[in-house]
């Protein structure tokens, strides 16, 4: 007898070598087959007129006509099989391709169903050729009357992916055979799921067998989401165990807040705090100063002052005797911070040392600095990965901050939590995550939104124009004392791609329209000293345009940058359009952001569109979302991430909302899922999760 953890190839009309198949679309038992929805769904439910047909997918409903078979080149044959309604008539057109070897009737199947006099459905594409109606066959069944009942029509078809050796023919059986098993006992969990406002209550298995086989579209949508319900229920319930195992461990630092760091500190800024920043230092500091470690991500579009709430985490760390870590993933960024967070201490008895595998590199450097670490005479550390190797020692660091949290692998973040006892964690990114993504990708994780710029800051303007045009507002920018970023998507040359080189460009444009400027030159291949002092030269005006690729996306702070021109903006995604012209706009100067290249098709013209419209980090993600989907633009696959079945991330906000809430009252009533009730839950969570979410034990 079939169960749920049954494997595919004892369904009846699979066997081994079609359960081969189902395996490459990640099917190897009756729950994954299950689970399986369909991509798409095919409204058979309404025949048009064959007059009606032209240029749409549609169904007709006819009686059969003769025959018209003939021969293409290289073993291509046609069958067109004439279609006749009250209307008109059309060609029911197939093709199919026979070895010259064989001689069997390549349409033999369906000359059998298709007899003269006889009707029949056709779901396909309408063509006109010539004066007359062709339907592209995508799907048909034959029937002796217009009375005859369809198994292929008059409803909705649910369409399934698919991979070599299967066809939706044999999907459909196969899901239609598992769904009528009297053995079959789904995991119903929606008892212990609240009920949800705005969708009808409906139960696991009929919501199950409706989206597979529904009367309507709407009735498809209600059951995937109520099946999306349940879906990122697990998840978030999964995640909030997580955060229980990790983070809710009782620390052993604890905090006071004696200002005598932090009120010299605020008193020496040239500016006020935003609203945004003063709720988030707030949450920070209530964490710091709870029973467990915290665990925050910081999240904040560029510009928005992430780094000052962050020192503040630091310095009440400090002044309370303990140490600090910032962990940037580049020498650049990490050497951005130390030279930025010295700035801003100056004057305050603050000792920090930069460990880069450039400062480590000197024997008698590293000993210093790796001396003072331990022995606690330098307070807040700044670095990179190098500060994740085990010879590097604190003497008592209480806090971590790792910016640009998502280009840390999990080994490193892992690495650095291990530096201290119960270190509290604080997460930074630039790089805004819609908040629905946010939820499931950092579930675990509390999280703080500065959603705010500073006051005085101009947002960039931005257009999509020539080459020419974009240099000759550079030249007059340059005129008044401005500096320009000009970025290339590559360092060299690509007949393919016919992208044009960095450093072929800045040879050529500090000879023509830059010839009275200075020129200089960054990328990615170059060693880590060089690079630190082009940026050196650029930020003291050595360089009057700094022509580079991505290396400069994260962690240059230019303010007297007013320009950036980007070469080939086609060829970027959303994001890293935004990250890049978030370098300029921070001084008090009008900034211009021009984008040029060639926008070929829908998506790049959309990409480029939206960055001439907006400004928002926030927004710009939404939309990158929706047109590259959460694991590319998240990178799901390399946090160990699952995909989604029923749930969508990009329209199911309010729902994973709802499951995050639900699942948190849960926990808090059954923290180990001990009780009867919740013990599908609990082999769900280890079926679906268990090694996709850290230190889950469910048991």
């Amino acid at each position: 007898m079939l169960t749920l953890d049954s494997e595919v190839q004892y369904i009846k009309g699979i066997g081994a070598k079609r359960a081969a198949a189902f395996l490459r679309l990640g099917v190897k038992t009756v729950y994954d087959l299950l689970t399986l929805f369909p991509a798409q769904y095919q409204d058979r439910t309404q025949c048009v007129p064959i007059r009606q047909i032209y240029g749409q997918t549609s169904c007709v409903f006819g009686r059969i006509g003769k025959f018209y078979e003939r021969k293409l080149s290289r073993g291509l044959y046609i069958l067109d099989i004439e279609i006749f309604d009250e209307s008109s008539m059309a060609y029911a057109r197939f093709f199919r391709q026979k070895s010259p070897y064989s001689k069997i009737d390549v349409f033999s199947t369906i000359k059998k169903s298709f007899q003269e006099g006889k009707f029949a459905y056709i779901y396909g594409e309408g063509k006109v050729e010539i004066g007359a109606r062709f339907i592209a066959v995508n799907d048909y069944e034959a029937v002796d009357s217009p009375n005859s009942a369809a198994s292929l029509f008059n409803k909705i078809i649910p369409v399934y992916p698919l991979t070599e050796g299967l066809s939706q023919k044999i999907v459909r059986n196969a899901v239609k055979e598992v769904l009528t098993l009297p053995s079959l006992n789904y995991f119903d969990i929606s008892e212990i799921i609240p009920q949800f406002e705005n969708l009808p209550k409906i139960d696991s298995l009929q919501a199950l067998k409706k989206i597979h086989y529904p009367k309507d579209l709407d009735e498809a949508e209600n059951a995937r989401r109520s099946l999306a319900i349940q879906e990122f229920f697990v998840l978030e319930t999964a995640l909030e165990l997580s955060r229980n195992e990790t983070y809710k461990i009782p620390k052993r630092q604890k905090y006071e807040i004696f200002k005598t760091l932090l009120t010299p500190f605020k008193n020496k800024l040239p500016f006020e705090f935003t609203r945004a920043q003063k709720k988030a230092i707030n949450e920070i500091f209530k964490d710091m100063q709870g029973i467990y470690q915290m665990n925050r991500l910081l999240m904040g579009d560029v510009g928005s002052g992430k780094t000052v709430a962050a020192l503040s985490a630091a310095l009440l760390a400090v002044e309370n005797g303990f140490q600090a870590m910032i962990a940037a993933p580049t020498d650049i960024l990490a050497q951005q911070h130390y030279f930025t967070i010295s700035n801003m201490l100056d004057g305050l008895p603050v000792n920090i040392a930069l460990a880069t595998s450039q400062t480590l590199k000197n024997k008698k450097e590293r000993e210093e600095i790796l001396f003072g670490i331990e022995n606690g005479r330098y307070q807040i550390v700044v670095g990179t990965h190098s500060l994740m190797q085990e010879r590097v020692k604190f003497k008592n660091l209480t806090l971590i901050i790792v910016d640009e949290q998502q280009r840390f692998g999990v080994m490193q973040k892992y690495a650095a939590a291990g530096k201290g006892e119960t270190p509290d964690i604080l997460m930074m990114t630039a790089t805004p995550i819609p908040r629905a993504l946010a939820m499931t990708v950092y579930g675990e994780m509390d999280m703080t939104v500065i959603d705010e710029l500073p006051k005085g800051r101009i947002p960039a303007q931005t257009f999509y124009t020539n080459e020419n045009a974009a240099y000759n507002k550079t030249i007059k920018e340059l005129k008044d004392g401005s500096q320009a970023y000009i970025v290339y998507p590559l360092i060299d040359e690509s007949d393919k791609l016919a992208l044009k080189s960095a450093t072929a460009e800045a040879e050529k444009l500090s000879q023509s329209y830059f010839k009275d400027f200075k020129v200089g030159l960054l990328h990615g291949k170059m060693k880590a000293e060089e690079k630190r002092e082009t940026m050196e030269k650029f930020k003291n005006k050595q360089y009057d345009v700094l022509i580079s690729t991505t290396v400069i996306e994260v962690g240059i702070d230019v303010p007297n940058a007013t320009v950036m021109i980007i070469q080939n903006a086609e060829r970027f995604g959303l994001s890293a359009l935004h990250q890049l012209r978030g370098r300029i706009g921070r001084g008090k100067k009008r900034s211009y952001c021009f984008l040029t290249g060639g926008a070929k098709g829908e998506n790049s013209r959309r990409r480029l569109e939206i960055m001439t419209r907006s400004n928002n980090g926030f927004e710009i993600a939404e939309e990158d979302l929706k047109m590259r989907g959460p694991g590319e633009l998240m990178g799901t696959v390399q946090h160990g991430f699952p995909e989604f079945k029923a749930g969508d991330i990009i329209k199911d906000a309010d729902i994973i909302e709802f499951a995050k809430d639900a699942a948190k009252k849960l926990i808090e009533t059954d923290p180990k899922l001990e009780a009867p009730q919740n013990q599908i839950l609990k082999k769900l969570i280890n079926l679906r999760f268990a090694q996709k979410v850290k230190l889950i034990n469910v048991g």
